[in-house]
């Protein structure tokens, strides 16, 4: 069956060029309608502040882009982008560091500006997929009423222009103006969800050489403690990405003292280690963000003709790198769903979303339970989060010693398998043996690697 019908996407970050890339093959046309003055330059768009930290391409939404993009893989590394595994990892958490091994395929690291820059070049590349820049999405067009077989979206009204779209894309950020427009309205109002977390980052480039870490990256979360978090990933034309921080008000300071005393202040060594030897090659960006949030769509009665993906829908601490992928997955289950019943079915929305919730479900568990390991985090706590955390805290010790619980724990961080991996009875029994042999269980001294001589 020939393509037909228009898609219009609100926003042209990650999640809008994926969800783009999605529908193409099903559309007579795809419009990206982003509000930014887009440059060829390699540079963070402007209202995307976290462009400016950190962001790992995960194993699940790597596998994505190379099966949507031939090639893809190689051109970033081609541009610098680093790939790392478990074999160079040092990643400290719950009092030790991760067994180092194999974990699984390696990760990308790389700056979001390459990572978008590269994605963007591709999806303008594609036929009948068109990007246009410096265009505000306002709202959508709903036409119809309840009475007359009911409303349906029909279009956008950007920059004071009408659009007609057979299908709207809102990919446009957790502050979305047609989000918030319909919710005014009274059109479409998903019960939303909040967790207060309030978490802060201060992040800068910094030169780096081969010798500073044997090519390997560190991270470093003090949880349980003072929930202070600091990593160093190495990203394009030898540099390494530096993020450090904290929540609840404890936030890193960005002033170059406070930075180095924060990071001096981290249970690992290594990362204050990396900040005082290199040398710092930009400024200190800072930001923050109050708290996760969701949209429950699949909650609701919707609207045909639109649908939500990305931050739009959830965003959730972004610590945990995570949302780059599930984004990926979302426009993944897009794609299935508007291969499975075409872009103008009624039915296409509440199929969407109810997958995309399954998607969303499992990062937002990991994130949300683990935001609830602090005191202080508000809102309504996930039934089972008391029992989740603390088997996940022996998860976590296990994988200080047993590289096939590093391995499988971290396929559930990378999104790449189901949470439910954890709860396998062959490593269930692989967690209750090994947790008790974790330096923080058995008493032993940790020993951290040494900058320079990491091997």
């Amino acid at each position: 069956m020939a393509a037909q019908g228009k898609v219009i996407v609100a926003g042209g970050s990650v999640a809008g060029l994926l969800a783009a890339r999605a529908v193409a093959h099903h559309a007579a046309s795809v419009v990206v309608l982003e509000r930014e003055r887009l440059t060829d330059a390699v540079v963070p768009r402007g209202h995307v502040p976290q462009g400016r930290h950190q962001h790992l391409l995960l194993a699940a939404g790597l596998a994505l882009l190379r099966e949507w993009f031939p090639g893809i893989g190689e051109e970033l590394e081609l541009l610098g982008a680093v790939p790392v595994d478990g074999h160079g990892a040092w990643v400290y958490q719950g009092g030790a560091y991760r067994a180092r091994g194999d974990w699984g395929p390696p990760v990308l690291c790389l700056t979001r500006p390459l990572l978008e820059h590269v994605i963007r070049a591709r999806v303008a590349a594609l036929p009948d997929v068109r990007i246009e820049d410096g265009v505000l999405v306002e709202r959508v067009v709903v036409e119809g009423s309840d009475t007359a077989g009911g409303r349906r979206v029909t279009g956008v009204v950007a920059d004071g222009i009408e659009r007609p779209a057979d299908l709207v894309v809102d990919c446009s950020g957790r502050n979305s103006r047609i989000a918030h427009d319909l919710a005014t309205s009274g059109l479409l109002e998903p019960p939303v969800t909040r967790i207060g977390i309030d978490i802060g980052y201060a992040s800068f480039l910094m030169r780096r050489s081969p010798s500073d870490l044997d090519g390997g990256f560190v991270a470093c979360v003090d949880n349980p403690g003072t929930f202070r978090a600091g990593s160093v990933l190495p990203v394009e034309n030898d540099r390494w990405l530096v993020t450090l921080a904290g929540v609840h008000g404890d936030v890193p300071p960005a002033d170059e003292e406070g930075m180095r005393t924060f990071a001096d202040s981290l249970p690992s060594p290594v990362v204050g280690q990396l900040v005082n030897r290199c040398e710092r090659v930009s400024e200190i960006a800072t930001y923050r963000f109050p708290s996760s949030q969701r949209r429950h769509y699949e909650k609701t009665p919707l609207l045909p003709g639109l649908v939500t993906l990305g931050d739009a829908s959830s965003s959730f601490d972004p610590i945990y790198g995570q949302g780059m992928s599930s984004a990926a997955l979302q426009a993944d289950a897009l794609k299935n769903v508007v291969q499975a019943v075409g872009l103008s079915s009624p039915e296409l929305p509440r199929r969407f979303h109810r997958k995309a919730a399954r998607v969303i479900d499992g990062p937002w568990r990991i994130a949300v339970g683990g935001d609830f390991g602090h005191p202080a985090t508000a809102g309504a706590r996930p039934r089972g989060t008391a029992q989740l955390n603390g088997y996940l805290g022996m998860v976590i010790r296990a994988a200080h010693v047993s590289v096939p619980v590093a391995r499988a724990f971290n396929g559930v961080l990378q999104l790449a398998v189901p949470p439910t991996v954890l709860l396998r009875p062959d490593i269930m029994i692989r967690v209750l043996r090994e947790a008790r042999r974790s330096p923080v269980s058995s008493g032993e001294t940790v020993q951290h690697p040494r900058v320079g001589t990491a091997r």
